[in-house]
């Protein structure tokens, strides 16, 4: 009798993300800041909230790469922080965002769950949590940073989250990314366990996005 193959990693992440991912592109709030009905200052609101879930993501994922998993994936040349450093910088005219940053409940939950899977060592999660973010971040990055630029008039130097120094190519990045991910040597239950965090991870995001239409006053 003959094994069945399980689909690859990257199509079944693909296939049981793809409500979540819809549903995320589609929240009100996000449509809205790209589809340029509101201002630059729910587009900052936005970006502090970023920052300080990346901020929680890029130390989990330092911290984990030597895990025998996740270190597959990790990548420096993918880390935001410095830039959105830069972009909140040009949003503010100064440093002093830093004095008055807020974090907002659902941006908490998203750093908890981030720091408890680095606490873990759960390499699958981060693993999850890594795909989730900088996958979206390399595909739909330059579409956002167009319509940013076309609605609200940000400029060139307050859009360095959305450039990748190192990565010419993002398709060809995104496409070796995934043949990593589908030569991951994993047990069923840590790849269960990879797709059932991926989605949890669009839950946060949405939440966030949830907030952030609260702040706002969507």
């Amino acid at each position: 009798m003959t094994a069945s193959v399980a689909e690859p990693l990257s199509l079944a992440l693909k296939a049981s993300t793809a409500q979540a991912h819809d549903l995320a592109e589609n929240a009100e709030f996000i449509k809205k800041v790209v589809g340029g009905e509101l201002d630059v200052a729910a587009y900052t609101a936005l970006l502090e909230q970023t920052y300080q879930f990346y901020a929680a993501l890029e130390s989990m994922s330092r911290g984990l790469q030597n895990d025998p998993i996740f270190a597959l994936i990790y990548d420096e040349t993918l880390m935001r922080l410095p830039q959105l450093r830069k972009d909140l910088r040009a949003l503010h005219g100064s440093d002093t965002w830093r004095e008055n940053l807020t974090m907002l409940p659902a941006t908490a939950r998203y750093c908890v769950r981030l720091a408890e899977i680095g606490a873990l060592a759960d390499g699958p999660a981060a693993l999850a949590h890594h795909y989730v973010r900088y996958l979206g971040d390399l595909s739909g990055g330059q579409v956002i940073a167009v319509m940013l630029k076309r609605h609200y008039g940000v400029n060139e130097e307050a859009l360095n989250f959305y450039r990748f120094i190192g990565i010419d190519k993002p398709k060809k990045y995104k496409d070796s990314y995934r043949e990593k991910l589908d030569n991951l040597q994993l047990t069923e239950a840590q790849r269960e366990h990879v797709l059932d965090e991926a989605a949890r991870a669009f839950r946060h995001n949405m939440e966030v996005f949830g907030d952030l239409k609260e702040l706002t006053g969507i």
